[in-house]
């Protein structure tokens, strides 16, 4: 790491606790833009793989969102000051399923922090991990 990329090592390690109910609206809403029938959630019935990311949902006002649409850096996640943002991927572990009616949480980490360089420049990966659980414990890992 050159000099000013160490000064992104102190974000190792912060974490990020939310909240949500798992409702049936964005599930809904969901179940139509799939073309399902929405009847077939109702609350007690387990969520889809992958529906969870209908949750946790951080609006942010758009004074406080950056060039490249997303919110600004520097709350949770490093102010890295390169001009865009992607998602590069993600793995997974189901360990049990959420159930639609039930509150959940998500504690976010932020694992590790790498440098490259790509043939568009400078690159930084943020590797977060996500540990979803309800009142059974542990359900999604995700990194």
């Amino acid at each position: 790491m050159s000099t000013g990329e160490n000064e992104f090592e102190q974000w190792i390690g912060r974490t990020e606790t939310a909240c949500d109910d798992l409702t049936i609206a964005p599930i809904s809403a969901m179940s139509a833009m799939l073309d399902k029938e929405s009847l077939a959630y109702a609350e007690g019935v387990q969520l889809p793989p992958l529906w969870h990311w209908l949750f946790f949902l951080n609006p942010a006002k758009q004074s406080n969102l950056a060039k490249d649409g997303h919110p600004e850096r520097g709350d949770f996640l490093p102010p890295i000051p390169l001009s865009r943002r992607m998602w590069a991927g993600s793995r997974f572990d189901f360990h049990h399923p959420l159930c639609i009616g039930e509150n959940i949480s998500r504690q976010s980490t932020i694992k590790n922090i790498t440098f490259k360089e790509g043939r568009s420049g400078k690159l930084a990966f943020v590797c977060v991990r996500h540990e979803i659980s309800n009142l059974h414990g542990l359900a999604i890992s995700e990194e």
